[in-house]
């Protein structure tokens, strides 16, 4: 059995619009805007999150000495 041309169905076309310069500055400007905003809140949530009173157990003990220890000076005799 043979397909022929009459037994195929027409396709309709369907209108598609065109991508222009204006469609595409706008959606670009979205973009970097939401990128923005979301890098933004991003970064502000991060630095809130940092307690400058809090005591990090990750810090060495010897650094919180020098850091709470004054410094004294030794005199040597040579």
């Amino acid at each position: 059995m043979a397909i022929g041309l009459e037994d195929a169905s027409s396709v309709q076309g369907q209108l598609v619009r065109p991508v222009t310069v204006g469609w595409f500055l706008k959606r670009s400007l979205i973009g970097i805007a939401i990128l923005l905003v979301a890098m933004g809140g991003l970064a502000w949530l991060t630095y809130a999150s940092i307690d400058p009173t809090a005591d990090d157990p990750f810090v060495p003990q010897a650094a919180e000495a020098v850091r709470e220890a004054p410094a004294r000076v030794i005199a040597i005799d040579l």
